[in-house]
């Protein structure tokens, strides 16, 4: 049996609360701001398989700040494909080369083509990246790309046919584009639909309980709240250092 297969028999392939209000948010651009781990781009996982395998739907471009993350994303969707027996093939990594200059530059590109005709791109984080392309596009951990306002200029044009921008992050301080977006959609500037999704909402919405299962462990009311203190402890720590 694979770590995949034994996860899979282990926990669901069921979205909680907050991940379903996430995916059935219509909005052209949303975004949440979140707390660190929650499984908010999992979510974005499952509901862009079935806009990629839907022959109504559109190719997905996910960008996270780092290669992990973009491996992460892409197994994710084939795992959801899987689950939801959607006709997918296999992910598939290549490279794309382009000259700065004289300067030759490359990055992964890991695929999964559906039988719609529509594709899943995990990609890394670059403006460029988004040129020529049209569909969705997921912004994941925004706060953390080094040219967030350019990153976002680019994904927002592709609202002129259709196209969707998903933007997930935890926050980065506060004199960070990602927290001015936030502030911006809060007092009306922009109209972008918010989420806010903490720890504590998502501790509400059975996130331990997911975990319990996901990680073999025997869900308590002790274990539930020991659980969520260390966790809370955690994130304060790592609030208070940026």
């Amino acid at each position: 049996m694979t770590p995949g297969e034994d996860r899979d028999q282990r926990a669901p392939m069921a979205l909680l609360p907050y991940q379903q209000r996430w995916c059935a948010d219509p909005a052209p651009v949303k975004v949440d701001e979140k707390s660190r781990r929650i499984g908010m781009s999992w979510g974005e996982a499952a509901d862009s398989a079935l806009l990629a395998a839907s022959e109504s739907g559109m190719n997905v471009f996910y960008i996270g700040y780092m290669k992990e993350m973009a491996q992460e994303f892409i197994r994710d969707c084939a795992d959801f494909a899987k689950a939801y027996a959607l006709v997918a093939g296999e992910i598939s990594e290549g490279e794309e080369v382009w000259f700065e200059g004289e300067e030759r530059k490359s990055i992964f590109v890991y695929t999964l083509r559906f039988a719609s005709g529509h594709r899943i791109e995990a990609l890394s984080s670059a403006p460029r990246n988004l040129r020529g392309k049209q569909g969705r596009v997921v912004l994941d951990e925004f706060a953390f790309h080094s040219d967030q306002k350019e990153l976002l200029k680019a994904a927002l044009a592709l609202l002129i046919w259709g196209g969707q921008v998903h933007i997930i992050s935890t926050h980065n301080g506060v004199d960070n584009p990602f927290n001015d977006l936030v502030q911006e959609i809060r007092a009306g500037k922009k109209p972008y639909s918010l989420h806010r999704t903490t720890f504590q909402d998502a501790v509400g919405d059975g996130l331990y309980e997911r975990v319990c299962l996901r990680t073999g462990a025997e869900a308590s009311d002790e274990g539930k709240a020991a659980w969520s203190a260390a966790i809370s402890a955690g994130i304060r720590r790592e609030s208070s250092s940026n």
